[in-house]
């Protein structure tokens, strides 16, 4: 027992561990103390810098393990671990500390960090055995370093909470998130990092405790890999005989195909020549198998970048596209080091993480750069500033422009925009976001979710008001959403309004019917105002209904409505809408 308690934490480990990553554990000790302090109110709480803040230590937690097992696994002297380790530090928390869009910088470091570690002592040097059997124990430590996380911090609530309950012991809630805050910022990162080996070889007879193992890669993981293949092969052979384009989701797909073929390929190396047969089989044909597949992962990123232009996202796509080229080509005459997988893709997003060439930098300049020809393109943008558009702009190009503004919006790339509009107070602009800004641009603004509208859809959104206008009317039925367009048929549901009248409306074939306990039913032919007195090119407008019958008056304040133009009118599928009425007499 006391041999299984030592195992699952290993107090004298934990102290060797302090002594052996003394840097690492001061980052997530100061993760704590600042998490700490902002949960019992010790010090303000600004996003944005202690987004900076924790973003520093949690990559320098990471980027100092690895340098130390670079320094151990070559030797180096303290002042040559010393130098290297800071230069690279300091470098890390000044593009974070300074950079506007920080946040996805870390879309490239974070994975490169952790990739990092994998190949971090056998950089120069070390077999595969050695490479695999080093992960395989550091991997299964950090799992089992987080499960006993789990279980102390659930366990120690559970007990606290025991105690307030039986003897009504008055406990502050804020213990509860110290207690899981030094379990996620000290426990768990301290112990994770005890398990990694001090050894950096092994032999072939430190691989063969593969019981569990070897049935999930025999049985599960490889068996998935050629089921994955086969769908992605059937769908080639569709593109290539149907001519269509692929669809966006394509390089998502094959991507995370080629991920989880990888992680087999990886998790199962030592059973390469002694598994099952597909398990051998996936061994010989999985990277050959690769090329095709990488082809189109070109294709379709080619065919989203040409169109849309550069985003952090598609970069990232274009990178494991070049990391699986590179993986494919190089294991086709011979097998390449299982440490040159991760130690690639790692260079590769080093690489794209800093610097003009960056994914982040050149995200920005493609977005902006693609707005400019789009504004360029309707007289909007002359002699370098905005200018109120007087045409009639295709929705394609407002759904563009409005997107590409939310996106430079949204990280920060304010100081790219402001030169465009006419900004006197420059203290006092910001930048508010597409919805906003396509005012000073003369159209209204289009939201991405309406990216379906073509010439045949329409679509009219406008902000709900928590304060409607009831005067003259004396019920009113808030928030009516019909919805007919998923499932071609009709609508309808009933109510009761404050009066105790019993309300219900039905939707179909464009005629609202509306039916109020006795009174006479209201009859609308909704694609006939709609085609008279809607404008069909605009998003945002205010659309009233109002009318008549011989028992009631009542008004319709619509604030969304969609449909499809059939024959050049109108035909509405899906509107939300708020109800007035009253009697007549």
């Amino acid at each position: 027992m006391s041999k299984l308690l030592h195992r699952l934490l290993p107090v004298g480990d934990l102290v060797k561990t302090v002594k052996r990553f003394p840097l690492s554990v001061v980052c997530a000790f100061f993760m704590f103390v600042l998490s700490v302090m902002i949960v019992h109110d010790f010090i303000d709480e600004d996003d944005d810098i202690l987004g900076r803040v924790f973003a520093i230590l949690s990559s320098l937690y990471f980027w100092f393990g690895i340098s130390k097992l670079v320094a151990e696994s070559n030797n180096w002297s303290f002042i040559k671990h010393f130098i290297i380790s800071s230069i690279i530090g300091i470098t890390i928390a000044l593009l974070i500390g300074f950079s506007n869009v920080w946040y996805m910088h870390l879309m490239f470091i974070m994975p490169a960090l952790l990739l990092g570690i994998m190949f971090a002592p056998y950089i120069k040097s070390g077999d595969d055995t050695s490479f695999w059997f080093f992960n395989r124990t550091m991997w299964f430590g950090v799992v089992v370093s987080y499960a006993a996380l789990v279980m102390f911090a659930g366990g120690l609530s559970l007990a606290m909470f025991a105690i307030h309950t039986l003897f009504d012991v008055d406990i502050d809630e804020k213990i509860y998130f110290d207690i899981w805050l030094f379990a996620a910022f000290v426990l768990g990162p301290l112990y994770a990092l005890s398990w990694v080996p001090k050894r950096f070889e092994y032999s072939q007879d430190d691989c063969q405790d593969l019981t569990g193992l070897r049935f999930i890669a025999n049985w599960i993981s490889a068996p998935m890999v050629f089921v994955y293949l086969l769908i992605l092969y059937a769908y080639f052979i569709k593109i290539i005989f149907s001519g269509e384009v692929p669809n966006g989701y394509l390089a998502y797909m094959i991507s995370g195909f080629a991920g989880a073929g990888i992680v087999t390929y990886l998790l199962a190396w030592p059973m390469k020549n002694t598994g099952a047969m597909q398990l051998r089989l996936f061994y010989k044909v999985f990277f050959p198998a690769l090329i095709i597949p990488v082809g189109f992962h070109f294709y379709a990123i080619w065919e989203r970048v040409s169109a849309y232009g550069i985003t952090e996202q598609r970069y990232l796509l274009m990178i494991s596209a070049l990391w699986l080229a590179i993986l494919a080509l190089g294991n086709i005459r011979s097998k390449i080091p299982i440490k040159a997988i991760p130690m690639t893709l790692a260079m590769l997003l080093v690489f794209a993480s800093f610097g003009p060439w960056g994914g982040v930098s050149l995200s920005g300049v493609s977005q902006f750069s693609r707005l400019e020809n789009l504004l360029e393109k309707h007289n909007i943008l002359q002699e370098g500033k905005i200018v109120k558009t007087k045409e009639d702009i295709p929705f394609d190009d407002r759904l563009s422009i409005s997107s590409i503004l939310d996106y430079l919006c949204r990280s920060n790339r304010d100081r790219m925009l402001e030169p465009l509009f006419n900004t006197d107070n420059k203290d006092s602009w910001s930048c508010s976001g597409g919805y906003n800004l396509t005012k000073y641009l003369g159209f209204d603004y289009v939201r991405y979710s309406h990216r379906s509208q073509r010439n045949d859809r329409f679509y009219i959104n406008r902000a709900r008001n928590n304060f409607v206008d009831i005067s003259g009317y004396d019920m009113m039925l808030r928030n009516v959403n019909i919805y007919t367009y998923s499932n071609g048929k009709g609508w309808e549901n009933n109510w009761k309004s404050q009066g105790n009248d019993e309300i219900k409306i039905k939707y179909n074939n464009g005629e609202l019917a509306i039916y109020i306990s006795m009174y006479d039913t209201i009859y609308i032919d909704i694609n006939e105002f709609v085609s008279k007195k809607v404008d069909l090119k605009s998003n945002i407008q205010n659309i009233v209904l109002t009318g008549e019958n011989k028992d009631l008056l009542y008004k319709i304040d619509f604030y969304s409505m969609s449909g499809s133009i059939k024959y050049g009118k109108p035909d509405v599928d899906n509107m939300g809408f708020n109800f007035m009425y009253r009697l007549r007499n």
